[in-house]
């Protein structure tokens, strides 16, 4: 029996780039699908506000999400995946929604008009924005105004008649 080492060193070399094939881990895109579905695992809405993308195992976040918890929470998940090599966090965190609704405008300035003993004078809010209408006299003017300001409205519309 003669042994031909060519054919065993063919067969080796064959086998390691097998071996190392097979342990090198997921594909990119393979990591880009697990990283989101990961993602829609907690929240399936915010899975369509993060954009996920991978290159060489290096997954980049991108988009806005609504806390800082939230977008720590993010890059957890994409680091669990396997195959990620690192995360580039690039989500940003969207600034809070602060607006009262018109019916607490409303009621605030209200009461402010009443505070400062104004009658005669009507509010209307729409989309945050003040409108007072009615009859005041001159001296009542600045308090009505300022007692509409005090509510924090986004705007305030001056339409009364000085009496």
């Amino acid at each position: 029996m003669r042994i031909d080492l060519r054919k065993i060193g063919v067969a080796c070399l064959l086998l390691a780039a097998f071996v190392s094939a097979c342990s090198k881990g997921p594909d990119d895109a393979t990591i880009t699908t697990n990283v989101k579905t990961k993602i829609a695992a907690d929240s399936p809405a915010l899975a369509n506000a993060v954009s996920v993308a991978t290159a060489e195992g290096v997954v980049t976040l991108t988009g806005a999400v609504d806390s800082d918890a939230i977008k720590a929470k993010v890059e957890t998940d994409a680091k669990s995946v396997e195959g990620v090599k690192s995360v580039v966090n690039n989500l940003t965190v969207k600034p809070p929604i602060t607006f009262s609704e018109d019916s607490t405008i409303k009621t605030a300035v209200m009461a402010n008009l009443a505070s400062k003993k104004i009658t005669g004078v009507t509010v209307d809010v729409v989309n945050g924005e003040v409108t007072l209408r009615g009859t005041i006299e001159r001296a009542k003017l600045q308090d009505a105004m300022m007692a509409a300001n005090d509510a924090k409205p986004k705007k305030v519309k001056n339409e009364m008649t000085i009496k």
